[in-house]
């Protein structure tokens, strides 16, 4: 019997074989899974139709990031993981684009808009009908009367026209809630980019590590350490990280504080915090907490 050497041409002619192989079975899988989106979708339709409602929201910024961190904490070799994050992203933008319209409203200031369009795009896909406006409260203005549209606005402190969560805070902007924050991978050494929040017609879900945003609205210009201690008082854990002012009736000054871990709405905590000082406590929403990383492979 003799055995065959094989020449370097013929090893890598079976080694593109094989790739050719593992492509047309992650196209089949990927086929596969738009199949089962379209079922999905069909019975959201269905429950939407007979609770009385003429459609539902199918962006669901919980389950994307759940489904992130586990493919994460799963992933191995030489392929950064922020090339597989976008990979991924650019599959949920598109499932979530075949269960009904989906666009997005993007701020960027002169000067500055290519970094949150960059963010916009690298997250909610390439071929995802995207705007882009010069200021914060055309953002708010467009998604507050489209419940396909998501925006995408500067981390309040971060950049200009961050003060737009006041909008939030005093009511002005009925049914959106914040409900991711981007980018989702933070490495270390490059956080000099830009940062963004994410508006939706959407509930803030919780995932078991998130951040949650509330804001204060009270009569007074108050010090952090009495902001906190209230904050503290009404058993929550939490920093300010903006304030604003405002003539909306009594309340003349808002705090908005981040708190480490995810809060309902119908939270006791909430309704202790409003009293006294605090003449309203809103939650505004919050966002799954972004992965942490020294490195992401390369």
């Amino acid at each position: 019997m003799t055995t065959e050497t094989a020449t370097p041409e013929k090893a890598l002619a079976d080694v593109r074989k094989e790739i050719d192989a593992i492509d047309d079975a992650m196209q089949d899988l990927l086929q596969k899974r738009t199949e089962l989106v379209v079922e999905v979708a069909e019975a959201k339709a269905r429950a939407a139709s007979a609770a009385g409602k003429g459609s539902f929201v199918a962006f669901r910024p919980g389950r994307e990031a759940e489904v992130i961190r586990r493919l994460a904490e799963r992933h191995k070799g030489a392929l950064p993981l922020r090339v597989l994050i976008r990979l991924w992203r650019e599959i949920m933008a598109a499932m979530t684009r075949i269960q009904g319209p989906f666009r997005v409203d993007v701020f960027g200031p002169e000067g500055d808009a290519l970094g949150y369009w960059d963010l916009a795009r690298n997250y909610y896909g390439s071929t995802t009908p995207m705007e882009l406006h010069g200021h914060a409260r055309e953002v708010l203005r467009r998604v507050g009367h489209d419940r396909s549209a998501i925006g995408i606005l500067p981390q309040p402190g971060a950049a200009a026209d961050s003060d737009w969560w006041v909008g939030l805070a005093t009511g002005g902007t009925s049914g959106l809630q914040i409900v991711a924050r981007l980018p989702f991978a933070d490495v270390a050494g490059e956080n000099d980019g830009a940062r963004a929040l994410v508006l939706a017609h959407s509930n803030f879900e919780g995932t078991g590590d998130d951040t949650s945003l509330i804001a204060l609205s009270v009569a007074e210009s108050l010090s952090d350490t009495r902001v906190m201690t209230l904050v503290k008082e009404a058993g929550l854990e939490g920093k300010r990280i903006a304030s604003a002012g405002t003539d909306n009736g009594a309340a003349k000054h808002i705090y908005l504080i981040s708190v480490p871990y995810h809060l309902a709405a119908d939270d006791e905590r909430l309704s202790a915090l409003a009293g006294g000082a605090v003449i309203e406590a809103r939650l505004l929403g919050g966002y799954a907490n972004p992965l942490q990383r020294d490195s992401d492979g390369e």
